[in-house]
């Protein structure tokens, strides 16, 4: 007969305080892992971190370092601050000074939130959330993870690479012929509010008839870009290369109740094989 969560043994509850949760639907105890700050290389090799929470979904993202030693940094940042309060820019009402919580709504009726140091620098951002509630969880978890462990993965990934062997380079025939096309206009993935794997399988399945391809983002999407290259290029797509990489600003109109434009920051990712 199964056990109920208040026959558990003092042990399989501490087991379950750190690293499993309790599901009546199974009827038994759900594995989970703890929740970490994982520090990596984006695409376009700078340095960022996350926090992954016990879930494994992705609460917060880093700004784009060039040195490693910032996102050490950043990390030591967010711990110092996360347990700082709460402003609502969605509605009206007292604004608070930093460092804080902000809680915003995107061109596309998400809500996302971002931790603001004292000087006011954002030292992490959220992925988008359906809901403003789900979004205040989002901060509670961040909350709740201050003192997560840290886990580099750049160091596995310098040892990957140096562990690669090294190819003999191509004739100049062969990478004439595989040169890809210098447009590519009509192979265009838009990235916007989704997960970082629904791009993952846009590029897939566009790079299985083009021999290259174009990510497309702005604002807080650039993230999300960002991470589909990186997935795609490390998990599924052994040869896939970033041949380009342009970054700019666009002119957006001003949102519901704001009178004036506004400048977005733009990335474009260049996607060959």
């Amino acid at each position: 007969m199964s056990r109920t969560q208040g026959e558990l043994t003092g042990s399989q509850l501490f087991l379950s305080k750190r690293f499993f949760y309790w599901n009546p639907l199974q009827h038994g105890l759900v594995n989970t892992m703890p929740a970490k700050f994982q520090i990596y290389k984006d695409a376009a090799g700078k340095f960022r971190f996350r926090l992954r929470a016990q879930n494994g979904e992705i609460v917060a993202v880093s700004e784009a370092y060039e040195a490693h030693a910032n996102s050490t940094k950043g990390i030591k940042s967010i711990q110092k601050n996360c347990n700082s309060g709460v402003e609502d820019l969605t509605v009206e009402g007292e604004r608070i000074p930093n460092p804080k919580y902000q809680v915003l709504s995107d061109e596309g009726g998400k809500f996302r939130f971002h931790l603001k140091a004292s000087n006011g620098e954002i030292i992490a951002q959220s992925e988008s959330y359906e809901s403003k509630e789900g979004c205040l969880n989002g901060i509670e978890v961040l909350r709740s993870s201050c003192d997560a462990e840290i886990e580099d993965e750049t160091t596995a990934q310098s040892a990957s690479e140096e562990a690669k062997p090294k190819l003999a380079p191509a004739s100049p025939n062969a990478e004439k012929k595989s040169s890809p096309p210098v447009e590519a206009r009509d192979k265009i993935v838009f990235v916007g509010n989704k997960m970082p794997m629904d791009y993952v399988l846009a590029i897939i399945t566009g790079m299985s008839t083009n021999n290259a391809l174009t990510l497309k983002a702005r604002g807080q999407a650039i993230t999300t870009a960002v991470d589909a290259a990186e997935i795609t290029r490390r998990r599924f797509i052994k040869d896939l290369k970033i041949s380009k990489i342009a970054i700019g600003t666009e002119e957006m109109p001003p949102r519901e109740g704001e009178n004036k434009s506004r400048m977005v920051s733009t990335i474009e990712i260049v996607l060959t094989k």
